[in-house]
């Protein structure tokens, strides 16, 4: 057996004991050694794990705009904070290493309108001191017609609070407009029923240009998904909407696979240039 051998097998049998540490029983008892085979640490790592994120991607370069937080809308209105404070949290652990995510929590009207939910946004965010931008909020519902002004105002107090606005399920209906008329909303949703209907010269693909473009005047982009088919896939791409996501595209991530993923465009570029590199050297 070569030194460097045993070195790694010292190492390796070394990494797979239980973790230990040192306590203190008692001013007149020795010290002893207790075994401790998860710690808070590991018990944190697992829990990240759990989270899963679904990645919205540029239809130009296929970079990556944001990540969307689903599981939220799978959510009792009593869980909506904590959830919210795990994405706030996974932004903040983006930035932390330099690689700024933007994330978006579809979330619904109902919860938009009750006070402790927007407390608890406002306390999550005045907490995490994140650049504005970084947390974003997309609308997945209607309100009734008894309830638009107090949406109308839940939607000022998150502009106020530094968030960006999407607008989900979009097909133009009359209320969407005038919401897309009275708001800044930065990305609208086309409803996937709108993309997947929209067969060429159809009426629905008139429909589907006439929304796109009517998205752009007003400064939007427009987003489709999420994209489960190859058609989906195709009529963004023709049509040329900002982004899209669904598992068609790119599969849920977890908190870490984000990070890994980095700058696709970056990554592209090292691509290409290696691949020059080894065809010079074989010539």
């Amino acid at each position: 057996m070569t030194p460097k051998s045993r070195l790694y097998s010292l190492v390796r049998n070394w990494s797979k004991k239980p973790q230990r540490s040192v306590r203190d029983i008692s001013p007149h008892q020795t010290y002893k050694l207790s075994e401790e085979p998860e710690n808070e640490q590991l018990l944190q790592w697992s829990k990240a794990q759990e989270l899963s994120f679904e990645l919205v991607l540029s239809t130009q370069d296929e970079c990556i705009q944001a990540v969307i937080m689903q599981s939220i809308q799978e959510s009792l209105l009593d869980d909506v904070i904590r959830v919210f404070h795990q994405g706030v949290q996974a932004a903040a652990y983006w930035h932390s290493f330099a690689k700024p995510t933007p994330i978006m929590f579809p979330l619904k009207v109902e919860w938009l309108m009750n006070p402790n939910v927007m407390a608890g946004i406002q306390n999550a965010l005045f907490n995490c001191h994140l650049p504005i931008g970084l947390i974003q909020i997309g609308i997945v519902d209607r309100a009734a017609a008894q309830q638009t002004l107090s949406l109308q105002d839940a939607i000022i107090k998150l502009q106020r609070m530094g968030i960006l606005l999407h607008l989900l399920n979009f097909e133009g209906a009359e209320e969407d407009c005038q919401l897309i008329h009275d708001h800044s909303f930065t990305h609208i949703h086309l409803k996937d029923s709108l993309i997947r209907q929209a067969i060429p010269g159809s009426l629905c693909e008139k429909k589907l240009i006439h929304l796109n473009q009517m998205i752009h005047s007003y400064g939007s982009q427009s987003v489709a998904g999420p994209i489960k088919l190859l058609h989906d896939k195709s009529v963004a791409k023709k049509h040329i909407m900002d982004a899209y996501y669904g598992p068609h595209i790119m599969p849920a991530m977890t908190l870490h696979q984000v990070i890994k993923l980095g700058n696709r465009r970056q990554e592209k570029i090292v691509a290409k240039s290696l691949v020059k590199k080894d065809s010079q050297s074989i010539v």
